[in-house]
């Protein structure tokens, strides 16, 4: 129960604290977007979702994206731009998200996966249908599309 002034003081509080996260919406020369499929456990089905991943303690967001989507996709953008961050779940978290737009990704035709991850190309107008339809998992992602028009004049979907 909230006290006069607003505060919760003797109510129970829990953070989860875990590392900084970052998420990228990939766009290839041909102006294809590179997702992902992968299986969540959580949920118990795969998902198709942006690459994203952690920031590792010393790392700077801005390799730890590259990183991540190499790692998942095999794919290296020429170009990546941080569009947004800040904290996603402000009840509950106490960690820093970064999210980034790649601009001409091209597949390294050496990758070899090291996990059970699917790149999966999509040109934009099947990526609109696919949010459309629900079938695009990883909805907190999205502002990237309309960040990515507003602060880059890209328009990725």
């Amino acid at each position: 129960m909230a006290d006069r002034d607003g505060s919760q003081e003797d109510a129970p509080f829990y953070r989860v604290s875990m590392p900084d996260g970052v998420v990228i919406a990939p766009v290839t020369t041909d102006g294809r977007i590179v997702l992902i499929r992968q299986y969540r456990q959580a949920l118990g089905r795969e998902t198709i979702e942006f690459p994203a991943g952690q920031v590792d303690p010393g790392e700077a967001p801005e390799s730890a994206i590259a990183r991540e989507l190499y790692e998942e996709t095999g794919y290296r953008c020429g170009s990546i731009d941080l569009v947004l961050d800040g904290e996603l779940r402000l009840d509950r978290e106490k960690a820093r998200n970064y999210f980034f737009v790649g601009r001409d990704a091209e597949l390294d035709p050496d990758f070899v996966a090291d996990e059970p991850i699917s790149p999966l190309l999509v040109e934009p107008r099947a990526f609109r249908q696919l949010i459309s339809d629900g079938r695009f998992d990883h909805i907190v992602a999205l502002p990237i599309l309309l960040l990515a028009s507003w602060k880059l004049g890209l328009e990725i979907a």
